[in-house]
């Protein structure tokens, strides 16, 4: 009897081992491909690549230990697909600039959902080239200046939130309160709308996500996700779908009574023209979910962040405040008044103050780029290594930007590393750009012409804000207020981290 369960047992388990055996040599087979190249990097694990740590793990913290152990260049695993992470700051000059037109594509979307597969972000080649040669048209300096005006009704509710908190003597959470402004801010600008209750509960679902979804992106292959039984998307469908609807009524609205135009980007993606091609109306509203959805949520941490780091160095604060009433004094505008657009430019040490923010805090942590054809890369060393076509090459921006061997004392606010110039000019073109690699890295929107379209509406609602601000208030560390702040996974390169508490106390005005 014994004999006969044992040769049973033998039976079941030896195709159920050889199974197992085969799986496992199919989710390892490329997992040499660095190694044998004499390529560094993490370990990968099976079906996983080098990715589980950092879905479990803060990606920001990973990314820093990643460039200490393994140096400015190693090879990572996006489950059995190679990829590689370029911290050199030569290479990402090659890269960005100089060979940009061999990596202007970024990481393929794996969806085929109308809205996604339009994004900008999500384009590759030609049509990629046409849409943004269309897009950009929309954020010149003079089309900016005629949504100037949405972004003074935008301060109307952040100003009622400050005041409330200044009275009450309570902190004042600042995701809540930038959340909320950069909201209106979107809504307004780019859907012609007040954001109402509906209209918040399907703009969270496109940043709050939960991890697995980006863990599918990178891990499971396209034809799997984007087919008929499981028709994967990133951003959830239902919020994708809530904003197609509202920008398809919205068009046909306009469309309806041509007389009544709007000063708006909706209104400017309608009639960005080139050569007589225009944006279809899937391509608008696409740019329109990719505007809030990328806007939203990096624009809101910026100033978060930034109001935080000067609660916690009120002399820096106080100078930064010292230079924007010279400002508005010297432009004759009153403690009241709205702030023009050609004022928001005027002071340095406003725009250092944020681009040291951008460092320190950077939402973004890592930046793509992925080749269109087989590319030699060169080290430090006169290594060659082989970037294969379609591979993507990762910026590790968040570890370049807390390296101590570009930035002294990393950990540390100091707008004064943006201020003056050096012999190479570095600081003036990173502070008035916000954009540079050589010598010093310092990448919060990209460099080259994949960069981030929408920099300068940023910049503008971020300097829109901070004025109104700290011309009226003075913002505080309280016991509530966390030092150092914490981060949690997010499950993707985005920083993420709990409330940001800090204390308002109204300044008196003359």
């Amino acid at each position: 009897m014994f004999i006969i369960l044992h040769l049973t047992g033998r039976l079941v388990w030896c195709p159920f081992a050889g199974f197992i055996i085969c799986l496992y040599c199919f989710l390892t087979r490329t997992h040499g491909y660095w190694a044998e190249r004499g390529v560094p990097g993490p370990r990968p694990l099976p079906l996983f690549g080098t990715y589980l740590g950092q879905f479990f793990y803060s990606f920001h913290v990973s990314e820093e230990e990643r460039l200490k152990k393994f140096g400015h260049v190693y090879g990572i695993y996006e489950g059995t697909k190679p990829g590689l992470i370029v911290g050199d700051p030569v290479l990402l000059k090659d890269i960005m600039v100089q060979h940009s037109a061999t990596f202007y594509n970024r990481r393929s979307v794996k969806t085929t959902h109308p809205v996604m597969s339009n994004f900008l972000s999500s384009l590759e080649d030609k049509p990629w080239k046409r849409v943004r040669g269309l897009v950009r048209k929309t954020f010149k300096p003079r089309e900016l200046k005629s949504v100037h005006h949405l972004l003074q009704d935008s301060c109307l509710a952040l100003i009622a939130s400050l005041d409330h908190a200044a009275a009450t003597g309570s902190d004042i959470d600042l995701k809540n309160l930038f959340g909320a402004y950069t909201m209106e801010v979107i809504s307004r600008s780019c859907f012609a709308t007040v954001p109402d209750e509906e209209f918040v509960r399907n703009a969270s679902s496109l940043f709050t996500f939960p991890f697995w979804r980006k863990f599918c992106d990178y891990t499971m292959p396209k034809w799997f996700l984007d087919s008929w039984l499981v028709q994967f998307t990133v951003l959830p469908k239902a919020g994708m779908d809530f904003f197609r609807n509202i920008t398809t009524r919205l068009i046909a609205d306009r469309l309806a009574e041509p007389q009544n135009r709007r000063n708006d980007f909706l209104q400017l993606l309608m009639e960005a023209k080139h050569e007589g091609d225009g944006l279809s109306e899937d391509e608008i509203l696409s740019q329109s979910v990719l505007f809030y959805s990328v806007g939203y949520e990096t624009s809101s941490q910026l100033l978060t962040y930034c109001i935080y780091c000067l609660a916690l160095n009120p002399d820096l604060q106080d100078r930064l405040r010292k230079d924007l009433i010279r400002i508005l004094t010297e432009a004759n505008i009153s403690c009241d008044a709205d702030i023009p657009y050609d004022v928001l430019d005027q002071s340095d040490y406003l725009s250092a103050v944020i681009a040291e923010t951008l460092r320190l805090y950077n939402p973004v942590l890592r930046m793509e780029r992925k080749a269109v054809e087989s590319y030699i890369l060169h080290d430090q060393t006169g290594k060659e290594i082989l970037v294969e076509k379609d591979m993507v090459v990762g910026i590790p921006v968040w570890a370049l930007h807390h390296s101590d061997e570009f930035y002294p004392d990393p950990e540390r606010f100091d707008p004064e590393r943006f201020l003056g110039e050096d012999e190479d000019g570095w600081k003036k073109r990173a502070r008035s750009k916000f954009a540079n690699v050589d010598p010093v890295p310092f990448l919060p929107f990209g460099i080259g012409p994949r960069n981030c379209i929408g920099t300068r509406f940023a910049i503008m609602e971020t300097k829109m804000a901070l004025m109104i601000i700290l011309r009226d208030y003075r913002l505080m560390k309280t016991a509530g207020t966390k030092v150092p702040l914490k981060f949690f996974p997010t499950g993707r390169p985005l920083l993420g981290c709990d409330k940001v508490l800090v204390g308002v106390r109204k300044l008196k005005t003359n």
